[in-house]
């Protein structure tokens, strides 16, 4: 039977984008980082992106940039 992965490292912060304030979370399990951008209402946030890398600022970066990527376009 496989070892359970257990969600660690977690973060959440904000940035704004555009207009709009985008929640950035991450969390590693197991040697990957996963990470996702959400428009950021509290209660109802919508996914924008989502991403995994070996390393977290990786992660991250991807899914700002296409958080701003989608929100510039929409402007």
């Amino acid at each position: 039977m496989a070892a359970e992965l257990v969600p660690e490292d977690y973060s959440r912060r904000t940035e704004p984008v555009g207009d709009y304030t985008v929640a950035i979370t991450s969390y590693r399990l197991g040697s990957v980082y996963h990470a996702k951008a959400e428009i950021h209402i509290p209660g109802a946030g919508a996914r924008l992106a989502a991403a995994q890398d070996s390393d977290r600022n990786v992660a991250e970066e991807k899914v700002l940039a296409e958080a701003r990527r989608l929100i510039e376009k929409k402007n």
